[in-house]
């Protein structure tokens, strides 16, 4: 029983200590544990370094890669992940892959979700994180016994392409939609079949006591060969949905890549294992699906709509050219009314919109959104998306009434057509449902960095809390405000639009990739 006169930061300390000790061999153990780190974190357990020194010093003898997870996961320091990484590689070679690849990726999950602070290591990501990935990619060749077959010499071009991801799941898929969208566009404009394959190289449960725990959704409907229909064109694809890094799975792929045998390979995403293993015998060339830095060993990485190279003059910052990704936007063309969603007419109607708000919309934004409505008396603030654990915080607010969830919705359209802002969390993600807003003229509110930051422009971004209150606060109290801001939306959605349906942005840059692979030899 806790002490009922410790702090909060004491009694933080004291859950993770005991959360720690106990069980940690479950999905539902690591949860609960992942959630009382959170708890820590919001208490401010991270910033005290007199309780991150008990906390070190009260989990000292327990299994390493929990503890350093976890104690990463309260404080957002990269030097808990420098250890993960210093582990790993002194058992790389003996270690169950699948357990090295659920770290990797849930590692990579909490860079994602931008719950580590980047000062702590800065360069992190290229000196660090790439070439274990590298290291990890060609230990998986050499413990499955891979061999890429190049082209034969002499033998001439095909035109054809392989697009390879690590998850393709439904329309509803945003990462999904996309792809499909470069390979329709690939192969409608550029007149080059194209081949997907979809390898899940994710890990599908739980393999180690990594905190928080990570697991990739899988869709078993796509497995084995079938063809998409999207758009006007019907897309070859090829699935495995066996757990796991297995020799069969690869290799199925690998020889599917040689029966094809395309000029290049593009991968859709970063750290795409399969198409890094073809890196020494086909020309790749690797497109993210979001803005930060891509983990790949492509000849070039595009970017996801930044015209800033990445600083440094590594391997990641030599690969990088600009590029905007075309997002594909479900347009469902409806309508609805205030009243649908319980919303007065003369309302202020804020929205925030995400797949991730469990994890995106912390104490810090809901902070925030508190502001905005003390601000603004007339604001509401609706989130769209799947949630499980917000509702429950948001009943905790002093403002509850002005902070709903509506879950899942079906028409965003609709919802939309009646918003006046859309404000953005701290975050990677949220591109698509950004410029869906832009392209229904609604002004949108964010700070820089991420996708949402990527697809508004400056025009709509700013540099501090207060100035995120005082922006909303402007275009509550402004109707002529309100209305410029509303065109400039649309402006700056048909901007973005033209960039990612330039044709010729992306044909130049994969034969880029085809003549830097030849000049390596």
């Amino acid at each position: 029983m806790q002490d009922a006169s410790a702090t909060p930061t004491e009694a933080a300390l004291s859950e993770i200590v005991t959360r720690l000790r106990g069980p940690a061999g479950t999905g539902e153990a690591l949860k609960a544990i992942a959630q009382s780190c959170e708890d820590g974190r919001t208490a401010g357990l991270g910033r005290d370094t007199t309780a991150m020194d008990a906390l070190d010093a009260a989990t000292a003898g327990l299994d390493p890669i929990l503890r350093e997870s976890a104690l990463a996961c309260v404080s957002g320091d990269l030097r808990r992940y420098l250890r993960i990484i210093d582990m790993l590689d002194n058992v790389l070679d003996l270690a169950p892959l699948e357990g090295i690849n659920q770290i990797y990726w849930s590692m990579q999950r909490q860079l994602f979700l931008m719950r580590m602070d980047m000062a702590t290591v800065p360069d992190f990501v290229p000196d660090r994180l790439l070439p274990f990935y590298e290291r990890l990619v060609r230990e998986v060749a050499r413990r499955l016994r891979l061999h890429p077959a190049p082209r034969a010499v002499g033998a001439p071009d095909t035109g054809h392409v392989v697009m390879i991801t690590n998850q393709l799941l439904s329309l509803e898929h945003q990462p999904s939609r996309d792809l499909l969208r470069q390979a329709a566009h690939v192969q409608r404009d550029y007149g080059r079949p194209v081949l997907v394959l979809n390898t899940n190289m994710m890990p599908e449960r739980y393999y180690s006591p990594f905190v928080p725990p990570f697991a990739a959704a899988v869709e078993e409907r796509l497995t084995g060969e079938q063809s998409i229909r999207f758009e006007d064109q019907s897309i070859r694809l090829l699935s495995s949905t066996a757990p796991g890094i297995t020799a069969d799975a690869l290799n199925g792929f690998l020889s599917a890549v040689e029966a094809f045998d395309p000029d290049i390979v593009v991968a859709f995403g970063g750290s795409v294992i399969v198409a890094d293993l073809l890196e020494s015998v086909r020309p790749l060339l690797c497109m993210p699906t979001t803005t930060g830095q891509t983990i790949s060993l492509a000849d070039i990485v595009l970017d996801f709509g930044s015209v800033v190279p990445p600083a440094g003059g590594g391997r990641l910052a030599r690969a990088w050219r600009p590029f905007r990704l075309g997002l594909s936007l479900r347009r469902d063309g409806g309508s609805a009314t205030r009243a649908e969603f319980e919303v007065a007419d003369a309302a202020f109607l804020c929205v925030v919109v995400g797949n991730r708000l469990d994890a995106e919309v912390d104490a810090d934004f809901l902070a925030l959104l508190e502001r905005l409505l003390d601000a603004v008396p007339g604001a509401v603030v609706l989130f769209a998306g799947t949630v499980d654990s917000l509702p429950g915080r948001l009943r905790r607010s002093r403002l509850a009434l002005r902070l709903r969830c509506l879950g899942h919705v079906d028409g965003m359209d609709g919802l939309l057509s009646l918003s006046d802002l859309y404000l953005n969390p701290r975050r990677t993600g949220g591109g698509a449902s950004a410029a869906h807003a832009l392209a229904a003229g609604v002004p949108l509110l964010s700070f820089a960095g991420g996708d949402v930051a990527s697809v508004a422009g400056p025009g709509f971004l700013v540099a501090d809390a207060d100035a995120f209150v005082a922006r909303a606060a402007g275009l509550a109290d402004d109707p002529a405000l309100l209305a410029r801001s509303r065109e400039d939306a649309r402006v700056r959605f048909a901007v973005v639009e033209r960039e990612g349906a330039d044709p010729a942005q992306l044909a130049a840059r994969m034969d880029e990739a085809v003549v830097l692979f030849h000049q390596r030899g």
